[in-house]
């Protein structure tokens, strides 16, 4: 079990609204990741549900129970902060063993937890080692161990993985996809990092300003963004106008088929992503362009190109492309993203 409803929520701080109408519903067995940038809203969710902090407006259930009014301790949620807030003067089995300790559940149940805990966060062979002598990650493995050992209800991670280095990152996110696909816990993550959401959730909430914009998965809110700005923020630049007609969204690149038939001669704004432009170095059939400027970005390069009044971000994986090149750009139809009115 392991169902998490959020249901209209509003949390102000002094006079200001830090979330306002805020619903969301995480399965059971599901991982969804709270995405925005800083000052969105996403960690006064998570002490709201943990009982950090009090609500204003709306409700919280687990499982299908109300939590208002229920103290932290008694709501079947443990949260995980971007800090690990270990004790210093104890070991790893102590730190993990904590939690069972002061619950009085360190019997032989909770101590054969403890042996599998280990197993599953990397951490045998560590029992007797004192925090001061871990590794950032290893610190953060004893932190998700000490969560993990009490079984909750709901998993609530804050930024856990901020504070390392991109190599350490990369094997804590292939760590909580296997714990979370081994264990099945209902688990809500907060994110400000965008291939983090994207790669470790079953669905993303992405919130700006405090309000939830969409919710959907990786793919329908990278591919599908419902609006411009939710286009922006993961990594839209090529936007532009055109008009319904017949069935078809025109525009100075072409034409798109959409499924609205009666909105003929409305405006509408679309978008393509940087790496669905299709850059030739040679003369074509589509527009001329001039290459503005370029950045190496490893695996591929940006380049803004100036075609007729307007400019365009492609992002290619072909070399050689220099500044003030000719080149044509071609948008394929089918990767035209038309939003709704």
């Amino acid at each position: 079990m392991g169902k998490l409803v959020l249901d209209n929520l509003t949390i102000r701080y002094r006079s200001e609204k830090a979330v306002e109408n805020f619903s969301l519903e995480v399965n059971t067995g599901e991982m969804v990741s709270l995405l925005g940038p800083s000052g969105a809203g996403k960690t006064t969710i998570l002490k709201a549900i943990a009982g950090i902090i009090q609500l204003d407006a709306g409700e919280i259930t687990i499982d299908g129970r109300s939590v208002k009014g229920v103290p932290p301790e008694k709501r079947d949620t443990v949260m995980v902060f971007q800090n690990p807030l270990l004790f210093p003067f104890m070991n790893v089995v102590q730190n993990i063993a904590f939690g069972l300790r002061m619950q009085g559940r360190l019997d032989q149940e909770g101590k054969k937890r403890i042996a599998e805990i280990l197993e599953l966060t990397h951490l045998k062979g560590l029992e007797s080692r004192k925090v001061h002598r871990l590794s950032g990650g290893q610190q953060q493995r004893v932190s998700l161990a000490r969560a993990l050992v009490l079984k909750p209800a709901v998993l609530l991670l804050d930024e856990p993985l901020s504070n390392l280095d991109a190599n350490l990152r990369q094997q804590m996110r292939a760590l909580i996809q296997d714990i979370q696909a081994e264990t099945r816990l209902t688990m809500l993550f907060v994110t400000h990092d965008q291939s983090e959401a994207l790669v470790l959730s079953h669905r993303v909430a992405l919130l700006l300003d405090g309000r939830l914009r969409q919710v959907g998965t990786p793919r329908e809110l990278f591919y599908q963004p419902a609006d411009v700005e939710v286009a922006r923020f993961f990594g839209g630049e090529n936007f532009f106008e055109g008009h319904i007609d017949g069935g078809y969204f025109h525009c100075p690149y072409g034409k798109v088929q959409i499924s609205e038939t009666d909105g003929n001669g409305h405006r509408r704004t679309a978008t393509i992503r940087p790496e669905d432009l299709v850059v030739s170095p040679e003369a074509g059939p589509g527009l001329p362009g001039k290459i503005q400027r370029t950045r190496f970005e490893g695996s591929a390069t940006r380049l803004w190109i100036q075609c007729q009044h307007r400019q365009f971000v492609a992002l290619t994986s072909e070399p050689g492309f220099k500044r003030n090149q000719w080149v044509s750009l071609s948008l394929p139809p089918d990767k035209i993203r038309v939003f709704p009115p």
